[in-house]
């Protein structure tokens, strides 16, 4: 037994040491292990803490940022003379400008994109931005004390690059303007420690706050106009000149002036002064003699006109016509825009320049001295480009609409085009100018672009042919649009005859002034109405060197012009006034904002307690200023 028993123990005690043994070598194996992998280890936790301190600088730096949009501009204005677009881009450009960088000379888009640059010391806790150049050598401002510093990060720290002491933070801001709700920032900031740049965290929040509104601003950007003198007068100074009473029904509308050498019958609405060698009057004989009349672009009535109508004016000379048909026949008998016979006349626009025909015939330059006669009837339509008057020693039929290239200046606010440019025709017929059936039945709307003259006849439908009749309320009417000025000597026929409840012919006119004849800018030989007094009040369109700012007056910097403090000028529809010097200036009507584009004034404003944030997030791989 004492064998075995020894034996055994002598079996266990060399057990145990070759266990000993083993523990002891697989220690070694583990602290060598240990050893080996503690200087990766080291590095690999000082990584992850410089990016979770990039991630905690990156998200400090956007509550910088909107502590900066809630202290500083909360109300910016601006006025610009383009659309309710521009005027929030402008806006948006001063919002910007100081977080992204740049100057609001810029524009939007350069400013949007902007990326600033600051830096952050996490041995003393302070934070740079840099102002100019690049970040080693620039200068940068200590956002601590606002002081500058030169010589960028080398004069702070010469190892800034390498001594884990500095990080970078690229900041960049977007303002998204949502109508009918706050609008929203979108602030990024990305940054990462100097010494590691490959290490970056981005984060990317946005914010809603205030918002921007822009409102149209009342800015007089029309023509201005200045008093003057003149001592002749033309036919074409006049939308209407009538030899004989004249009867305007009520769905009719003039502007420019409208002169009777009898009786007037203002039964629409006359937008600008009215003068008879009788009586003006206020009834439309379509509307049972009602006093329907209106005057004035105010639209007064007759009761209230004031210096708007004018009786007793004298007798305009009607023999003038046949002089201005004389000189047209002797400046056109010897070239090919004479015509011995009733013929048609086309104009028409090839390649852009202007062209007249004959009886369908060749295309012929507009003739250069701007004459055209025919012995006979003419019959006249197309689209004119040039300046020219036809005479005829009979009548003038109106074969279609009769259109200018570039269109007549109807609205007495608008800026005239180069004189050579403006096109201009006149129409002279000894007899009558006649809207003949054919015509009448193919234009439900017509319009003629000319300054008519019948001379001895008048201006309407064709007394010796037969038109169908409507009734005078039917819907849409039957509308006449005559852009110039119309002359007529008789009254044996109209545009519109009405019987009753019936009417043949246009019941809608609109006799629309060509502001571009005005102050005897006539058509090619077009005569005078020889009326001559020794002077009379105009008010001419004024170009000098005050315009641009006249133009940029505000309706609260100007004087109203009333009735009772300027009959002539309200009259003249000139609704106010501004004085530079001892010169008054004249602006027509109310219709401000009706040269170019409208103005605006925008604005944006915030309280600090709208600023909040609604989103918040990291953005992998995709640093602030990458594309």
């Amino acid at each position: 037994m004492r064998r075995l028993n020894y034996f055994a123990f002598k079996q266990r005690k060399g057990i145990a040491l070759l266990l000993v043994m083993f523990i002891a070598f697989a220690s070694i194996v583990m602290l060598t292990t240990l050893y080996s992998s503690l200087a990766p280890r080291s590095i690999s936790v000082r990584g992850q803490a410089q990016s979770d301190r990039a991630l905690a600088i990156a998200d400090g730096t956007v509550d910088r940022l909107l502590d900066q949009i809630n202290n500083t501009g909360l109300s910016y204005s601006v006025v610009t003379p383009e659309s309710e677009t521009a005027i929030g881009e402008a806006l948006v450009t001063q919002l910007l400008v100081d977080i992204n960088g740049g100057s609001v000379s810029d524009g939007y888009d350069a400013v949007s994109a902007n990326v600033r640059h600051y830096f952050y010391d996490i041995h003393t806790d302070t934070y740079y931005r840099l102002e100019s150049g690049t970040a080693d050598t620039g200068t940068l401002m200590n956002l601590s004390t606002g002081g500058t510093v030169t010589g960028g990060l080398a004069g702070i720290d010469a190892t800034y690059a390498s001594d884990n002491r500095w990080f970078e933070l690229d900041a960049n801001a977007k303002y998204w303007i949502n109508p009918g709700t706050p609008d929203t920032w979108e602030i990024g900031a990305t940054a990462f420690n100097l010494s590691k740049p490959d290490v970056k965290r981005t984060i990317r929040a946005e914010a809603q706050r205030g918002d921007i509104t822009t409102n149209p601003v009342d800015v007089a950007n029309g023509n201005w106009y200045i008093e003057g003198t003149r001592n002749d007068t033309f036919f074409s100074d006049y939308s209407g000149l009538y030899h004989s009473r004249v009867y305007f029904g009520r769905f009719e509308v003039t502007s420019g002036y409208v002169r009777s050498d009898s009786d007037l019958w203002m039964g629409g609405w006359a937008k600008d002064k009215v003068m008879a060698h009788g009586t003006v009057n206020d009834m439309a004989i379509d509307d049972g003699n009602r006093h329907d009349g209106r005057f004035g672009i105010d639209a007064v009535t007759l009761a209230n006109a004031g210096a708007l109508v004018t009786n007793g004016v004298p007798v305009a000379n009607w023999p003038n016509g046949d002089a201005a048909l004389a000189t047209l026949f002797n400046n056109s008998k010897l070239s090919p825009y004479y015509v011995n016979h009733d013929t048609t006349i086309v104009f028409s626009v090839v390649g852009g320049v202007g062209k007249v025909s004959f009886d369908g015939g060749a295309l012929l330059d507009i003739p250069a001295n701007g004459a055209i006669y025919v012995n006979g009837d003419a019959t006249v339509s197309g689209t004119l480009d040039g300046q020219v008057t036809v005479g005829a020693s009979d009548d003038i039929f109106i074969g279609g609409n009769i259109t200018y290239n570039d269109p007549p200046r109807t609205n007495k606010n608008t800026t005239p085009i180069d004189a050579s440019l403006q096109d201009k025709l006149g129409l002279i017929a000894r007899s009558d100018i006649i809207i003949p059936v054919s015509t009448y039945n193919a234009n439900k709307t017509l319009r003629i672009d000319a300054a008519m003259l019948a001379v001895y006849g008048y201006f309407g439908l064709d007394t010796s042919a037969s038109y169908a009749w409507h009734s005078i309320n039917s819907s849409p009417h039957w509308v006449g649009i005559w852009n110039g000025s119309q002359s007529v000597y008789g009254s044996g026929s109209a545009p519109a005859v009405s019987s009753g409840s019936s009417v043949k012919g246009y019941e809608e006119q609109h006799t629309n002034y060509d502001y571009n004849l005005s102050n005897g800018a006539r058509p090619p030989f077009f005569p005078a109405a020889d009326d001559t007094v020794s002077s009379y009040l105009v008010y001419e369109v004024y170009a000098g060197s005050d315009l641009a700012t006249l133009q940029a007056l505000t309706r609260g910097q100007l004087t109203a012009v009333t009735a009772g403090s300027d009959p002539s000028a309200y009259a003249e529809g000139m609704r106010y006034k501004y004085r530079i010097g001892t010169t008054w200036y004249y602006f027509y009507g109310t219709d401000f904002n009706d040269h170019g584009d409208t103005l605006y004034t925008g604005a944006y404003a915030a309280s600090k307690n709208s600023l909040y944030r609604v989103s918040w997030k990291e953005e992998i791989a995709q640093p602030v200023g990458s594309p």
